[in-house]
């Protein structure tokens, strides 16, 4: 019987050596350190990135205006931050470039690539084939993350329910009256029939692929989360990250003089092959006097560090680090308006473990509670 060690140089003599196991090497933040931490086990700085994973693929879904591309463009300018590419496949025609610049995204096309695909199979095509001629012309060095964000899921068409074919071939594009039921279940099987490959692509390629999600509910759930999201069951098993929002609204004022300023936004991390799964993260997203709107990182690291007990609080009053006192609207407003997102930053607690809630996903029994000896 032949040692270990002689069955190793052996098997390495005639087929090579074990393969490296994929492990995420590199992170793209998401503007705001708490969600960071549900995500990655870290605050997001140079000792330790922190965020959404390289080479893997991610789901982000939610209700409208709950900051899902908001956090998609953080994770793109990110990525140009730290030498890479970036892209947005728009499929539901909504992408705002200006909006994302104001936030420093780099739209130059050496740097950025904005296209709206026809079909489901066309965008994953446009992604791959780019990805791969920025690796093999060495256009990023080898460690510089690409980042895709696909808009929406839900609004991605599959080819077979956008073309009429006839013979294999391509004759025109099918009219609305000649789809069928058959055509409501055909994004279910592209992705069923494409994503496996697809997650070995932004593998070797190091791809942060960000699909964007609807919310769509199961009618009939009597137990359990009646939510979920188009695309059928295969992105629950190829997506390394799935991120649910929920939007509660900010109103100021009373009676008929309230107005709505924003949401509070809670994330919910479904699922997650990088950490524990299960966690949350909170923070404000304002509505801006354009309509537009944008993370209040400050307000919402203000509202953090005072949950953590890291800032007093007196009252409606906020003792600063000058020995000042501040309301916490006033006190965000000053710190954004000096740049002192640092000394925020410098404040987090250097031990911290994120809330832990518990959903049913649909189909899913009920937790069996574990009882003491």
């Amino acid at each position: 019987m032949a040692s270990a060690d002689e069955i190793a140089k052996i098997m390495n003599d005639a087929f090579g050596g074990n393969d490296e196991e994929s492990t995420v090497k590199s992170f793209l933040d998401t503007g705001y350190p708490e969600l960071n931490h549900a995500l990655s086990n870290g605050w997001g700085d140079e000792k330790k990135p922190a965020g959404l994973p390289v080479g893997r693929c991610v789901e982000i879904y939610g209700p409208e205006s709950s900051g899902k591309t908001a956090i998609a463009s953080e994770a793109m300018i990110a990525a140009q931050k730290m030498g890479g590419f970036s892209g947005f496949n728009d499929h539901e025609r909504s992408f705002q470039q200006y909006l994302a610049e104001l936030n420093g995204l780099d739209t130059n096309p050496g740097r950025f690539s904005f296209k709206k695909p026809k079909t489901f199979e066309d965008s994953l095509t446009i992604c791959v084939e780019r990805s791969i001629l920025l690796r093999e012309k060495k256009l990023i060095a080898e460690t510089a993350p690409i980042c895709w964000v696909f808009d929406s899921l839900a609004s991605m068409v599959p080819n077979s329910a956008y073309y009429e074919m006839k013979s294999g071939k391509v004759v025109g594009v099918k009219e609305a009256g000649a789809r069928s039921m058959h055509d409501n279940t055909a994004l279910a099987r592209a992705t069923s029939a494409h994503f496996p490959a697809f997650a070995q692509h932004c593998d070797d390629l190091g791809i942060c692929a960000i699909f964007l999600n609807q919310i769509r509910m199961n009618i009939g759930v009597v137990y359990g989360n009646p939510e979920t999201t188009p695309g059928g069951k295969a992105p629950k098993f190829y997506f390394s990250q799935r991120i649910a929002l929920k939007a509660q609204k900010i109103s100021k004022g009373e009676g008929e003089n309230a107005e709505v300023i924003g949401s509070q936004i809670t994330a919910k991390v479904i699922k997650n092959k990088i950490a524990r799964p299960f966690r949350t993260a909170t923070w404000r997203f304002e509505f801006q006097e354009d309509g537009t709107g944008k993370f209040n990182v400050y307000r919402s690291m203000i509202d953090f560090l005072i949950q953590e007990g890291k800032l007093k609080k007196a009252g409606a009053y906020i003792e600063w680090t000058d020995g000042k006192k501040y309301f916490a609207g006033p006190l965000a407003t000053k710190l954004e308006a000096e740049g002192k997102l640092g000394e925020l930053k410098a404040l987090l607690p250097a031990i911290y473990e994120p809330p832990v809630v518990a959903e049913l996903e649909v189909g899913e029994l009920a937790p069996v509670e574990e009882k003491a000896a």
